[in-house]
């Protein structure tokens, strides 16, 4: 089970994710936050990978081994600041579209912690809505 942060939005309903390390954002860095409308970090995972890929090279070119082994290890720990950070980038995007954090609830789902939260919420609705699919 996973700890889902679960949000609420007065017009949109909810929406929930996860706490903690992302894999996808850690193996899919700057694919993960385009697709996440996330362009603060999109530029800077960018301005990051491009600023390893020139100094890997000019290094090379200088034959420069420590330095370009110091530009392959900032190359190889982006990818790693994005998994530890997509959360709470995430986090911070719905907080501006308005939604606010309700709970946090151990879940399988993502579904599974929004239906907690609303039993949570509201018990009254939860039973109205077991009643109607009796």
């Amino acid at each position: 089970m996973q700890i889902y942060r679960v949000y609420q939005h007065p017009q949109r309903g909810y929406a929930a994710i996860t706490s903690g390390f992302n894999w996808t954002a850690a193996l899919f860095s700057l694919i993960w936050t385009l697709s996440n409308n996330l362009w603060g970090p999109s530029f800077l995972l960018f301005l990051g990978w491009s600023a390893s890929l020139a100094g890997i090279f000019i290094a090379g070119a200088m034959n420069l081994p420590m330095v370009s082994m110091a530009f392959v290890g900032l190359a190889v720990l982006m990818p790693l600041w994005a998994g530890m950070n997509a959360m709470n980038w995430l986090d911070k995007g719905l907080r501006k579209q308005g939604y606010n954090l309700v709970n946090k609830v151990r879940a399988q789902t993502s579904q599974g912690a929004i239906t907690t939260t609303q039993r949570k919420l509201d018990p009254t609705a939860a039973r109205k809505r077991h009643a109607a699919r009796r």
